[in-house]
């Protein structure tokens, strides 16, 4: 009874951090502001870069424990390490770009690792005889999903903007 008691309301807890969250995370990205074609541009690949490193982490983490439906919790987890991720860069604005982008993304690799983690590891799963990952077997997982969603991105975005430039030719001039 006290067990299910608590499960129910982690989970209302849990909708309202999402909610909270993802109302934080809509003003996160100064690149996407506005309305129009380069909201777009810039929205879609963005997703369809975490999706990608979501997919690659669940996996890696094929044979271990993980919560039910991994790869929205993963999903979810961006819209608190996404603004993160963007708060450093801008913490770390006078250093040299690409050290600026390494050291964020060092830093978003480590939260991410310990996030994954600890939601194998606490979130209420199926009953499932699989060991849950150890945290080196997590941050290797975050490691490998970043550096798949960073080299797919300006491959996304490229071609996302040659499909926007091909349906809508005269808007984007």
């Amino acid at each position: 009874m006290n067990g299910s008691l608590q499960s129910g309301s982690s989970r209302r807890m849990g909708f309202v951090a999402v909610f909270m969250l993802s109302i934080v995370s809509l003003k996160a990205n100064p690149v996407a502001e506005g309305e129009g074609p380069l909201a777009l541009i810039m929205a879609v690949p963005v997703t369809l870069a975490i999706l990608l490193e979501a997919i690659c982490v669940s996996l890696i983490l094929l044979r271990s424990r993980k919560p039910h439906l991994f790869i929205l919790w993963l999903m979810g987890m961006h819209l608190l390490t996404y603004p993160i991720f963007l708060g450093l860069l801008w913490l770390l604005h006078g250093m040299h770009p690409a050290l600026a982008v390494g050291l964020g993304e060092g830093a978003i690799i480590i939260v991410e690792g310990g996030l994954i983690y600890l939601m194998c590891r606490f979130v209420p799963s199926r009953q499932s005889p699989l060991p849950a990952p150890s945290v080196s077997k997590s941050l290797f997982a975050s490691l490998v999903g970043n550096i798949c969603s960073a080299a797919a991105f300006p491959l996304l975005l490229r071609v996302f903007g040659l499909i926007l430039s091909a349906v809508m030719p005269s808007d984007l001039d």
